[in-house]
Formats: C-alpha cells, structure tokens, sequence
C-alpha cells in the first residue's frame, strides 16, 4: 500500500505542471511624492507593500502583449498594449507602504493589501478588496462586491448590482448600492451617508458626538447597533415596516413610524444626528457588541 501511495503520490507531481513565470518582472525605484497608476482592460491588479523605495512589477500575460512602466511628472504609470488591441494581464505589484495607488479597468478584480495613503480603484466588473488605506479611499464597481479593511479618512464606495462591507474604519463614509446590502461593523465614523435601493443596511460601531448618519433604503431593513453610551438623536420613517429598539431612548411612540410619520427619539443627550428611513423594511435600534477601539 505504501508503494502504491508513493507512486499516486508521484504520478500526481508529474501531471500538475509547475506555476508558470511572470513573463514581465520590472523594478522602479521610486520616491516620496510619487504616485502610481495602473490602467488594466481586464485582469487581476493585486497590490501588496514593502519597506523599500521601490516598485516590483510582474505580470502573466500573452506573448505578444507588451506591459509598459513609464515614469511620469507625478509618479510611476503601468498599462499594457497588444497587437489586437486591449489585451488581459494578471498583476501582482509590491509598491511602498507610503505610495499612493490609482487602479483603473474595465474587467478587473483589484486587491489592494497594505497601502497607507491614498487609494483608489475603479472597474466595470470585478470585486475590489482594500486592506488599508488612508486620506482618501475609493472604491467603485458596477458588477462586483466591494470590501473595504481598516481604512481611515474619507471613504467613498459603490457597488450597483452587489454588496458593500466596510470594517475596522473610521472617517467619513460613503456608501451606495442599487441591488446590494451594504454593512459596516467595527466602525468609528465621523459622518455616514449610506443608501441601497433593494437590500438591507447595517451598521455597527461608534457614534461621533457632532457626527452625522442619513441611512436609506427603499426595500430593506435598517439594523443600527451602537453603544447605550452613544448620544444620539434618530429620526426613523418607515412606511411599511416597523420600528423597534432595546436601546433606552427617550421621545417619539414608535408605532407611529410605520404610518410615514417621522418618530424622533433621543439616547444620551442626543448629540449626534442619525436619519432612518426604510419605505418597505424594519427599522432596528441595537445595543453594540462589537465598537472598533478609538484611536488616541
């Protein structure tokens, strides 16, 4: 039996041919101040960091398909370009952790894993995954899911035909879908304007004395957990759905909401402005079990 084993075990090796080499494998040095830039037609761009002022570029792609890395006056620019035109390349980039990185693409699944400054990314079709990230944050698909990780500044994301998670992160946050839920958990935000058409909303964090929340959907449920120490005032509408809370909030019947009336309750001293409306789903009021740590 062992024989047999060792000789499957063999035959096996032998039928699966090694992972096949980047046909381009490129390294820039670069500086502080600059910027990199990846337009991709179709592909992955996988985006990872490292300590070194520089940046690592490999790619599979056709034989006849010709990848370009030009310096230019802003920072470093990566495209590709065929003898039939557009052509697909998978990338995989390890840039410094302090490099800002752009992504543009039309078939592209993006995954950016570590950045510490500006990102944006942007595809037609494809789900992007941000890891990181910080002043400015973007993350823009019509077919594809989006997931955003420890992001900190201002976040602006959307998805039409899928879903939006946002974890770990803290700033001012954007967030709209057509035909997705969108769900935040771990959150410190400052300001939240989040919308969805048809799936549901959660969200799940702090709450900013000052900061401002508008959460809408028109056929799904608002679930909103923060802490009992949370000052906030919601204003809740909902015109099919219903209204319930476990937090001590004072104010406003919340068998009123379900007829279209605005119901406005108070918890804390009702600092923060938090806006709910749902035409068609429930509207929940949650105590948090899961707040992201503030940051000093």
């Amino acid at each position: 039996m062992i024989l047999v084993a060792a000789a499957l075990v063999s035959m096996l090796a032998v039928a699966q041919p090694p992972a096949r080499p980047p046909q381009t494998d490129q390294t820039e040095a670069v500086q502080r101040g600059m910027r990199l830039t990846v337009d991709n037609f179709a592909g992955e761009v996988v985006i990872h960091t490292w300590d070194k002022d520089a940046v690592r570029v490999q790619a599979r792609h056709h034989g006849r398909t010709r990848v370009n890395v030009r310096r230019t006056g802003g920072g470093l620019s990566i495209s590709a370009s065929g003898e039939m035109g557009p052509s697909a390349v998978d990338y995989d980039i390890t840039t410094p952790v302090w490099m800002p990185v752009k992504i543009t693409g039309t078939y592209d699944f993006v995954t950016v894993d570590g950045a510490q400054n500006e990102i944006s990314a942007e595809t037609v079709r494809g789900d992007i995954v941000i890891k990181g990230g910080s002043a400015f944050v973007t993350a823009k698909t019509v077919e594809g899911e989006v997931t955003v990780e420890g992001a900190r500044g201002r976040i602006n994301v959307s998805s039409v035909n899928q879903g939006i998670k946002i974890t770990d992160s803290s700033g001012d946050v954007t967030a709209d879908s057509v035909n997705g839920e969108i769900v935040m958990t771990k959150m410190d935000a400052k300001s939240v304007a989040a919308s969805t058409v048809n799936g549901d909303i959660t969200y799940d964090g702090a709450l900013a004395d000052g900061g401002r929340y508008e959460i809408a959907t028109h056929n799904g449920n608002i679930l909103m957990a923060v802490p009992e120490s949370s000052n906030a005032t919601f204003s809740v509408r909902t015109y099919n759905g219903d209204l319930n809370s476990s937090l001590p909030v004072k104010g406003g019947n919340p068998r009123e909401a379900h007829q279209g009336k605005r119901v406005t309750l108070t918890l804390g001293n009702g600092s923060a402005d938090v806006e709910l409306e749902s035409f068609g789903g429930t509207i929940r009021l949650r105590r948090s079990e899961n707040v992201r740590r503030r940051e000093p």
